[in-house]
């Protein structure tokens, strides 16, 4: 019996041993390679076997495990780094044929931008939206519906601010979408209306998300395989691998389509929910809610007024009790809970919350998207909770309105440096311009506050192991060690090198997605 179990144990070791040293199938070697391992961040070379890495280390290491049929990728000094996870997306999007106003004027009057959408009229398909971005600095313009029905009254108009939880629509558009004059706000959203009740055009949170997601759920399967197909190979240009989505047709729907085309990227689909808010105790796919808006409309709910409008301090879209509820069942089972919270109020309203429930928080893994006004009070409460904080870059940019809005208080605002340096759990994701690049050099000058800026590493790191782990995939992704998926980006430039305005030039030239190439210029 003795020798019989020590001749399995010699077996096996011998299996293992001759799988350990079996040729690989792909190494890259000659350049940098990030490994993002703490104990040895760098590495000279790697070698991947089948859709896992199979071993890092030196050339010479790694030379050993080239064969016959192994494809060897010399990076003439390029980097190397773990793909790019991207934590905040809202892919696929659809809508319906557009036509673009735009002002000549980067800073246009209101009189420029109703000329802008006067010459899109007369130039439009027949069929198509006139649509046009509202410029921040004319959201508190006084621009109505009206303005929009003495241009046409027939054709739909739609302005909306940066941001995407407000729009101004015209009566066609109003009509379009379905809204009669006699609408009641729905729960997570409203509708703006004059003095005399009636609608003004202006529809705010759920009231401008859910037709827009009606919209969406009745375009073809074919279409949204398209625009699936498109957002994949961008996100592969930029070297992302993996991203984590909230799609606006939902997550059912966009998994069975993604099962329907082997996808390029690894998804992670996060339903988005829209009222009425239910409880889903005993489910167990993550999910969002949408607590309050942006300080752009100063719907960000807030404990303190505005410092350019005394009398506001934004608003929540759910009740304390509601909001409760998502966090009882996200305690109880009904998978991980994602929360959109910028104000500190809407921010406080989850940690109260949670403080009230007992559960291993830590190991729920509770996610506040944005998190833009986190006080330092309040990133400590975080970080006991374990809440994981996922910041975008891309919204680091609208600083004159971050100043305008919180006066002083934007001293403190979209904390990043602070949160690493004091080990709260930190993510970053898109949710604007998807070029991780681009996004790292926004967060490596931080306009609003330069204070709370990231080094290069420190995005990259939030990019790769702080979104795996936000979405409990640490032990597949993030790094570049053995065993772990092999997903990986080689660089076209060292972008630990290179000035930060250099940064949003980078580009993937080799991207790899479970061992294979899944682009290469």
């Amino acid at each position: 019996m003795r020798r019989s179990s020590l001749l399995v144990v010699l077996l096996l070791s011998a299996a293992c041993t001759s799988t350990r040293n079996a040729p690989a199938d792909l190494v890259l070697r000659g350049g940098r390679i990030f490994t993002g391992v703490e104990a040895a961040p760098w590495a000279e070379a790697v070698a991947i076997r089948g859709e896992r890495i199979a071993a890092v280390g030196t050339a010479a290491e790694i030379a050993r495990l080239v064969g016959t049929s192994t494809r060897v990728v010399e990076l003439e000094g390029r980097v190397a780094i773990p793909g790019i996870n991207d934590a905040h997306v809202h892919a696929p999007w659809f809508s319906e044929p557009t036509t673009a106003a735009r002002p000549a004027q980067e800073r246009a009057t209101k009189e420029e931008l109703l000329d802008a959408i006067r010459t899109a009229v007369a130039g439009a398909a027949e069929g198509s939206v006139i649509a046009a971005e509202l410029p921040l600095h004319l959201v508190d313009a006084g621009l109505t519906r009206d303005d929009l029905d003495g241009i046409s009254n027939t054709r739909p108009i739609r302005v909306a601010p940066l941001g995407g939880h407000s729009a101004i629509l015209n009566t066609a558009a109003l009509r379009a979408w379905g809204i009669a004059e006699e609408a009641k706000d729905p729960l997570g959203g409203w509708y703006g209306r004059g003095n005399d009740g009636r609608l003004n055009g202006w529809l705010y949170e759920h009231a401008y998300w859910m037709p827009q997601k009606q919209q969406a759920e009745r375009a073809s399967d074919e279409a949204l395989r398209a625009a699936i197909r498109e957002f994949e190979q961008e996100a592969l240009r930029h070297g992302i691998t993996s991203v984590q989505t909230y799609p606006i047709v939902g997550a059912a729907r966009t998994e069975a389509l993604l099962a329907s085309i082997q996808p390029a990227l690894r998804w992670r689909t996060i339903e988005l929910r829209v009222p009425p808010y239910t409880s889903r105790a005993g489910t167990r796919g993550p999910v969002k809610y949408i607590l309050d808006g942006t300080p752009i409309e100063r719907s960000a709910a807030m404990q303190n007024a505005y410092a350019d409008a005394p009398s506001m301090t934004g608003r929540l879209n759910y009740s304390a009790a509601e909001i409760e509820g998502m966090v009882r069942d996200a305690a109880s089972g009904g998978g991980q809970l994602h929360v959109h919270a910028v104000g500190d109020r809407a921010i406080a309203a989850v940690l109260d919350a949670m403080e009230r429930t007992k559960a291993d928080w830590p190991s729920l893994r509770l996610r506040i998207e944005h998190g833009d006004t986190t006080t330092p009070e309040l990133a400590a409460r975080m970080r006991k909770l374990g809440v994981i904080l996922v910041q975008n870059p891309s919204h680091f940019t609208i600083a004159e309105t971050m100043h305008a809005r919180y006066g002083e208080r934007a001293r403190q605002a979209q904390p990043a440096r602070s949160l690493v340096a004091a080990g709260n759990r930190f993510a970053l994701g898109s949710d604007g311009p998807l070029n991780p690049f681009l996004n790292m050099f926004f967060a490596a000058i931080h306009p609003t506050n330069a204070a709370e800026s990231l080094t290069v590493g420190q995005s990259l790191r939030a990019y790769t192991e702080g979104a795996a782990f936000a979405e409990l995939q640490e032990r597949e992704k993030g790094r570049i060690a053995p065993g772990m998926l092999a997903d990986m980006a080689v660089l076209s430039q060292d972008i630990f090198a290179v000035a930060p305005p250099e940064l949003p030039k980078t580009r993937s030239v080799m991207t790899i997605v479970g061992g294979k190439v899944a682009w290469e210029e």
